[in-house]
């Protein structure tokens, strides 16, 4: 779908648009194709390996706190309290995930 809603966050794929209670969220171009990344992945777990070739290229796969960082950026943006996040959702040792239930 182009167009997701979770909660008060909305993501529209193809106008590269996000929104969190009506206004919009500032991304960094990284930050977005993360973020795309994870909700394209529908709610199934994405590895690290799988986002970090995808968002970084293959030559990126082993930078695990490039990945940690950004999740952090994004959570920032993205979460009503980062410190215990509704959206992106951590699966240890494995990668994350985008919790469009809410």
């Amino acid at each position: 779908e182009p167009v997701v809603t979770a909660g008060d966050l909305t993501i529209d794929l193809e106008r590269r648009r996000i929104t969190r209670a009506g206004e919009p969220v500032r991304l960094s171009p990284k930050e977005y194709d993360l973020l795309a990344r994870l909700v394209e992945g529908g709610g199934k777990v994405i590895t690290h390996r799988q986002l970090l070739t995808a968002v970084w290229g293959p030559a990126h796969v082993e930078d695990v706190q490039y990945l940690r960082v950004f999740v952090g950026q994004l959570r920032k943006k993205i979460e009503a309290d980062p410190a215990q996040p509704r959206y992106i959702l951590t699966e240890p040792w494995i990668g994350y995930r985008f919790n469009a239930s809410l």
